[in-house]
């Protein structure tokens, strides 16, 4: 009975990893007929094996099934996109998701691919805009050249525009249009209220807007504190906090204000572009705020769980997206952290938060390591200290900003607060050169995909030892 309960604390994550293992194989073997032949075996096998009431045999098989339907979707989605590139031109529809940084004699953005030569498409392509006709969070339609590279075994497309090219702005729904006046809306407030690095900064961390961040970036990334550049849940688990402190100022309740963040958070996603990341965290809150409301206790791994199996049926090449692989192991770090190595609470709520922050910080490194340097090559040692000074001034920035986008038509407050604003992103930005600048903050090295698998495997065995060990201590009976 206890491990039946046990087991339904991780019933969705369990779910999910064998989804993911699917997928894994259906790119290593797209074979459809094969993995749908064994789909329809093991859906017999399963009902065969729960009538004669082999639970353990049933559930191995259910396990095979749930692997097989991940291999299914994965070949399935790519059906008419694995060898999209066309040396001709063609008739290309896009829709622009950065903002457009001129380059020489050209602007270059990523856009997001509507249609090829008359077919639906999804997918990304930067793209070299010599006609600089096109503009942020707009749809177009031209004829251009479409080529793809692989780096990493991951293919990038470009588009190449030329100068002379017939442009046509397609219209954009009601929808669309609200993400791009608020987009619109608050690049403008920064830019008429703060310093020209904090109005970069702040769109950046708030809109996802990373392109219009210069020199700093290589500081901040030095320094191993490139998550607080890239939306991800902890900007929405801060931003959440932030404003249900605010909402519960005015006394509304705490069922209102679930209703209010929910909203909020929707919209929030995508105003920055609906990044595997932000929406992990949204799912996870929505899991958190139903519980609240049927009175159920929420169960982290299990909401984790629902989260990627709900974001890998939408889109099963997802999980090869940096964003979505770094977003979910960090957050099973600090998940697992916490279960393996317990947090006793202390009475200075201040020792209490920047403990928190480093052994979350710690968790998170420990689990991302190998990952972190196969993409980008570096390993990061001291990145848990500095997390400790720049969370907090972060977490300040992050609240202040929200007060000065709540409160931006009263004239008076808004250069008020932008002025602070950008004291404190020259603060943060200050200290995180300081710190990237030091010799040690990290290594150059990069894991291979065999480093990576024996890095997750000793780090199972270790933590399965550590808990094996420290219940053979706590069964000791203790001497008087």
């Amino acid at each position: 009975m206890n491990s039946q309960k046990e087991l339904a604390k991780i019933f969705n994550f369990l779910i999910f990893i064998f989804l993911v293992i699917g997928i894994v194989l259906g790119d290593l073997f797209s074979l459809y007929f094969l993995f749908a032949f064994l789909f329809i075996l093991f859906n017999s096998l399963t009902y065969f094996l729960s009538k004669r009431k082999r639970v353990l045999s049933s559930d191995l098989s259910i396990s095979f099934l749930i692997i097989c339907l991940g291999a299914l979707l994965f070949i399935s989605s790519n059906f008419g996109q694995k060898n999209i590139y066309f040396k001709e031109r063609q008739n290309v529809s896009v829709k622009a998701v950065t903002l457009p940084q001129e380059k020489n004699n050209k602007n270059t953005f990523l856009a997001k691919v509507i249609k090829v030569g008359g077919y639906r498409q999804d997918f990304q392509a930067k793209v070299m805009d010599y006609s600089k006709k096109m503009s942020y969070l707009n749809k177009y339609e031209f004829r251009a050249k479409l080529s793809k590279r692989s780096y990493y075994g991951k293919d990038f497309y470009y588009i190449w525009v030329k100068k002379d090219t017939q442009i046509k702005k397609l219209p954009l729904s009601l929808w669309e249009k609200a993400i791009k006046h608020t987009n619109n809306y608050c690049l403008e407030l920064f830019r008429k209220n703060c310093s020209l690095r904090a109005k970069n900064f702040l769109a950046a961390i708030f809109l996802g807007r990373k392109e219009l961040i210069g020199q700093e970036k290589e500081y901040i990334q030095n320094a191993g504190l490139s998550h607080l550049l890239a939306i991800s849940g902890l900007h929405v688990g801060l931003i959440s906090l932030i404003l249900f402190y605010f909402l519960r100022f005015f006394q509304i309740s705490f069922r209102a204000i679930l209703f209010i963040l929910s909203i909020f958070l929707l919209f929030y996603i995508a105003v920055t572009g609906f990044r595997p990341s932000t929406q992990r965290a949204v799912i996870m809150y929505f899991v958190f705020a139903f519980g609240f409301f049927i009175k159920r206790r929420v169960e982290l791994l299990n909401s984790l769980g629902l989260a990627g199996v709900i974001l890998v049926l939408l889109s099963p090449p997802i999980i090869y997206d940096i964003g979505f692989q770094l977003s979910f192991l960090a957050v099973f770090g600090i998940v697992l952290g916490f279960k393996v190595f317990p947090y006793k609470q202390q009475n200075n709520l201040l020792i209490n938060y920047l403990k928190q922050i480093f052994l979350c910080s710690l968790f998170v490194i420990v689990f991302t390591l190998p990952v972190v340097s196969f993409y980008f090559g570096k390993i990061y040692l001291l990145s848990a200290f500095y997390n400790v000074v720049l969370i907090p001034v972060f977490t300040l920035i992050l609240f202040l900003n929200l007060l000065f986008i709540l409160f931006s038509p009263l004239a008076f407050f808004a250069k008020s607060l932008g002025a602070v604003l950008s004291w404190l992103v020259y603060i943060f930005q200050s200290l995180a050169k300081f710190f990237g600048s030091f010799s040690y903050s990290y290594l150059s090295y990069s894991f291979s995909p065999l480093g990576i698998f024996v890095y997750y495997l000793l780090l199972f065995v270790a933590i399965v030892l550590f808990l094996k060990r420290k219940s053979l201590i706590g069964d000791r009976p203790r001497s008087n």
